[in-house]
C-alpha cells in the first residue's frame, strides 16, 4: 500500500497532476512509443486485469504496443477526471477497432498514481 502524503496539496499541485494524466492520454493516442517513458516510473505497474500485473517501464510501453499493433484504431477519450492527493481517477471512453470489425466503443475507468510528476502505478478496469 503507498502512503498517504503528508500535508493537503494545493490547487495547483492538483492541477499539476490532472495534466500528467491528461498529458499522458494525449501521446498515448497520437504520440510515439518513446514519449511515454517521459511519463512512467521506471518501476512503474500497469494492472489491465484482475489476474494481470505489467512491471516497469519498459514492459509497460512494449505492452502499449502490442495493443496497438492489434488494432486497426485504439484511442482513448476521457470523460471525466477527479483528483484526490496523487491518484487520478478516470472514466474512460476506448474506441477500439480490429481489421476486421468496425470501431467499437468501450467504458472503462482507470486510477493512476503519481509521484514526482510521473505515472508509478496504472489500474485499468473496462465495463
Amino acid at each position: 500500500m503507498h502512503e498517504r502524503w503528508e500535508s493537503p496539496m494545493t490547487a495547483i499541485e492538483l492541477l499539476e497532476i490532472e495534466l500528467v494524466v491528461r498529458d499522458f492520454i494525449t501521446i498515448l493516442n497520437d504520440g510515439g512509443d518513446h514519449e511515454l517513458h517521459a511519463f512512467l516510473t521506471e518501476d512503474v505497474t500497469y494492472q489491465p486485469s484482475a489476474r494481470e500485473i505489467v512491471r516497469g517501464r519498459v514492459a509497460v510501453v512494449s505492452m502499449i504496443c502490442e495493443i496497438r499493433d492489434t488494432f486497426t484504431e485504439w484511442r482513448t477519450e476521457l470523460v471525466s477526471l477527479a483528483v484526490c492527493g496523487p491518484v487520478v481517477l478516470a472514466e474512460l471512453a476506448m474506441c477500439l477497432t480490429l481489421p476486421s470489425t468496425g470501431p467499437q466503443w468501450v467504458m472503462g475507468f482507470a486510477s493512476f498514481r503519481i509521484d514526482n510528476f510521473r505515472i508509478s502505478a496504472w489500474h485499468q478496469m473496462h465495463a
